[in-house]
């Protein structure tokens, strides 16, 4: 597998997290990457800080003819037009050789197939930002579990450098998951940036309070998933009667606070329903 060759169309801060994370675990060196960008040319490109360990081109076509997978990672309005042209410049066979992987919300394994045309070499994977610490979330969805895919293999060794994996889901779970640890640094971020503005109106620094907030939520991720403890129960060990915390628990809960983050998830997942609805009318 050390020969693996190993594409990612599209450059953006997703994929960038990924390579920091591999370069973390010593493990970027070893792999054969290509990536394939507008910004491939520019010098101003954060990527450029990988030049040393893996190859940069502007070309589609060039990527999937050196590579034995190919990962998307380009905005939903832009996957359509780049299957359409890897069709049209890349040879039928090459195409059906190559294990290609999504990472684009909403986009659906059926309609992915349909503009590629390639058969069951298709597979659906969710992870999160967090890969960059190497302490992401990841789950796969695929058409057809084959365990013995050495391309399928390798793929799960490379996320596994970097991330908890969260199993071989359906379609359905991969968009909750979406919502779920996709978006979920971006509302685990809102909190963080909440109770620090509290701790700074009450007369802390900034550096502080931002420091003090995130470290704290990282402390307390940390105990619910080695000692699987409910947060509930957590919540309970911490609160003391007459104390500070319930106090401020029952502000919480008079804002409303965790139906909203209910109301978020599902607003996430729903809108990654939505862009399947999309994507999939663009194939009629």
């Amino acid at each position: 597998m050390e020969n693996i060759r190993i594409g990612f169309i599209g450059g953006g801060r997703i994929i960038q997290a990924l390579l920091d994370g591999l370069n973390e675990a010593d493990y970027l060196d070893k792999m054969h990457i290509w990536i394939s960008c507008p910004s491939a040319e520019d010098d101003k490109s954060l990527l450029k800080r990988f030049n040393n360990t893996i190859h940069m081109t502007t070309s589609n076509t060039v990527l999937c003819n050196n590579c034995d997978i190919v990962l998307f990672a380009v905005k939903a309005k832009l996957i359509k037009s780049v299957c359409q042209e890897i069709i049209k410049t890349v040879d039928n066979e090459r195409l059906k050789n190559i294990l290609f992987i999504s990472i684009i919300p909403g986009l659906t394994i059926s309609t992915l197939n349909q503009w590629l045309q390639t058969g069951e070499n298709i597979v659906r994977i969710m992870y999160n930002v967090n890969v960059a610490k190497r302490n992401g979330s990841y789950a796969i969805s695929s058409p057809k579990t084959n365990d013995n895919n050495p391309l399928q293999i390798y793929l799960k060794s490379v996320f596994d450098k970097v991330a908890y994996f969260a199993g071989n889901v359906t379609e359905t779970e991969l968009d909750i998951m979406c919502a779920l640890i996709g978006s979920g640094p971006a509302f685990f971020c809102t909190a963080v940036e909440g109770l620090a503005d509290g701790a700074v109106k009450a007369g802390l620094s900034r550096q502080l309070a931002n420091t003090l907030a995130a470290r704290t939520m990282l402390g307390c991720a940390d105990i619910l998933v080695s000692s699987s403890k409910h947060p509930a129960e957590l919540k309970n060990d911490i609160s003391t009667p007459a104390g500070t915390t319930i106090y401020g628990l029952h502000e919480l809960e008079n804002k409303g606070v965790r139906g909203a983050y209910m109301d978020a998830l599902m607003s996430a997942f729903n809108r990654a329903q939505t862009m399947a609805d999309q994507l999939a009318k663009e194939t009629k």
